[in-house]
């Protein structure tokens, strides 16, 4: 008889290791040294050449956007990269931030989750 695997203790096993990622904070030293200066002068909301530049010059609505998603959920690896995407171009990344990546890694890796995870960040570095 074959043995099931049991996703929940994947899954539970994924939640402690990112748990205990999370745990860990850094050294007050590395904070103030990566903390920015305070502008003084009030920010300007400005386009940079890294943008993404868009299809149409017309803006999606939230409707349409939604749409759009639901459209690129229906095959869910494509789905969960494009989080991942989304995500690692967000500027000023928090904790919040990485474990979102690796819940869709996680997802998208499937039972061999540990090494996708691995690999993603292997190759970030």
């Amino acid at each position: 008889m074959s043995k099931k695997k049991s996703t929940l203790n994947d899954l539970e096993e994924f939640l402690k290791l990112q748990a205990s990622s999370l745990v860990t904070p850094s050294s007050l030293g590395e904070k103030v040294k990566e903390t920015p200066a305070v502008k003084t002068e009030p920010a300007v909301a400005t386009e940079t050449a890294s943008a993404p530049t868009p299809v149409t010059k017309d803006k999606l609505t939230e409707k349409e956007l939604i749409s759009a998603i639901h459209e690129l959920a229906v095959n869910k690896k494509d789905f969960y990269q494009f989080i991942t995407t989304v995500v690692e171009t967000l500027p000023a990344k928090s904790t919040e931030d990485t474990l979102l990546i690796n819940t869709a890694l996680y997802l998208q890796g499937g039972s061999n989750w540990k090494e996708v995870v691995r690999d993603y960040w292997k190759n970030k570095e």
